[in-house]
């Protein structure tokens, strides 16, 4: 009988001590539940890091923004195609400059024609005056022929050229070029007197009578070697733009 009750004691104390384990058991699982999550949403948290990286990305997005702002700034700095449209709008300019300076081929009807003395004995100055509205130019030797008092049937040789070089001369409205005719005086008594030129611009089949006034001259008769005068190319005084 005593045996029995110790059994029996032995076994509630046996159950009491399973029954503290377990206990012992649950708690620690619960609190290693906790531990765990508790690491889980620090983790977490701390993956809040990743969205400080979040931000870290946003900020580079900005910065990708503003690298994309400077970089369209750039494309507006491709106002070096404003540069662009500046050369062209350049060469437009120089192209109407050009077209502006250029000029056609100087015209009988639109010169004026006269003689004067040239300060050297025995040549005469032509003056060719621009009297159109625009700039017109000139190259080479004009055609001159000797015209005596009598008028047009009283004409004489035509003046040879001489071997000076010719060059481009324009001349705006109003302004003038110029030409030398040189003459041998005969000197025995024999000779033609002439009083007027007929006069034909380069590269023209129109002629003008210029009147010599004062300063006609008497050149020996034509024998058929070179005549007594000589003209040289339009350009005289050429350096002073006339």
């Amino acid at each position: 009988m005593r045996v029995k009750k110790m059994s029996a004691l032995a076994l509630i104390v046996a159950a009491a001590g399973l029954s503290l384990t377990a206990c012992g058991s649950g708690d620690g699982s619960s609190a290693s539940a906790n531990t765990s999550a508790s690491t889980t949403a620090s983790g977490t948290s701390t993956g809040g890091g990743t969205s400080t990286g979040g931000q870290g990305s946003t900020s580079g997005s900005s910065s990708s923004d503003s690298t994309d702002s400077t970089d369209s700034t750039g494309s507006t700095g491709s106002t070096g195609s404003t540069g662009s449209t500046g050369s062209s709008k350049g060469s437009e300019l120089s192209a109407k400059t050009q077209t502006s300076t250029s000029s056609s081929m100087c015209k009988t009807d639109h010169l004026a024609f006269s003689a004067s003395a040239s300060g050297t004995k025995n040549e005469i100055v032509v003056n060719l005056k621009n009297t159109g509205s625009s700039r017109c130019s000139m190259h080479g030797f004009p055609g001159v022929q000797l015209v005596g008092p009598d008028g047009l049937g009283d004409t004489g040789p035509d003046a040879a050229r001489t071997d000076a070089s010719a060059s481009t001369v324009t001349i705006g409205p109003g302004e003038e070029t110029r030409f030398l005719v040189r003459y041998i005086p005969d000197t025995s008594g024999a000779g033609k007197k002439y009083t007027r030129l007929s006069v034909t611009p380069p590269n023209e089949k129109v002629s003008e009578i210029v009147n010599l006034n004062g300063l006609a001259f008497t050149i020996a008769a034509s024998s058929g070697n070179a005549p007594d005068v000589y003209v040289d190319p339009v350009g005289y005084h050429v350096g002073s733009g006339k």
